[in-house]
């Protein structure tokens, strides 16, 4: 075999076994958290429009012709149009094995998975990195089961009691 091709086999093998170490499940419980509205207004501008009509008649009568011609223009002006977007972002506090937790998420659209954890509740989480995915039930714990992306802001030890 080529002596590249096994660095490279090696190489990819070991940071596959490395990614995986950075992944934990967990079991984490909610302490708290904070939701802030964003509004943003943005405007936008169509161009205006115009088109014309001509409608008309004509006789020639021996090397003479005569011609009537009516025509109409239709004229739509630019117009500004104004939209307005909001987002939700939440941020949550939640605890699991000595440490606490600052994970957020952003909301962009009504009936968007983000939201805030009820309060003393324990989900089952995944951390891949900096993200944690938490499993927990839509509209409380009868609601379909769903899995809400958060990005983990900090971690701390749990304050002593």
């Amino acid at each position: 075999m080529n002596d590249r091709f096994i660095v490279a086999l090696l190489l990819a093998a070991s940071t596959g076994i490395a990614a995986d170490k950075n992944v934990r499940t967990l079991q984490v419980r909610a302490l708290s958290y904070e939701s802030q509205v964003n509004e943003r207004t943005s405007n936008y501008t169509t161009p205006g429009t115009s088109s014309t009509n001509c409608t008309g008649s004509g006789t020639t009568v021996g090397g003479t012709t005569t011609a009537n011609a009516n025509c109409q223009t239709t004229t739509t002006p630019a117009q500004t149009h104004v939209v307005n977007s909001r987002t939700v972002d939440v941020t949550n506090y939640v605890e699991a094995d000595g440490e606490r937790y600052k994970i957020t998420c952003r909301a962009n659209w009504v009936g968007s998975n983000c939201g805030p954890l009820i309060q003393g509740d324990v989900f089952p989480a995944r951390i891949e990195g900096r993200t944690m995915w938490i499993t927990a039930r839509k509209g409380g714990n009868q609601g379909k089961e769903i899995k809400i992306k958060y990005t983990i802001l900090d971690i701390r030890p749990m304050p002593a009691p």
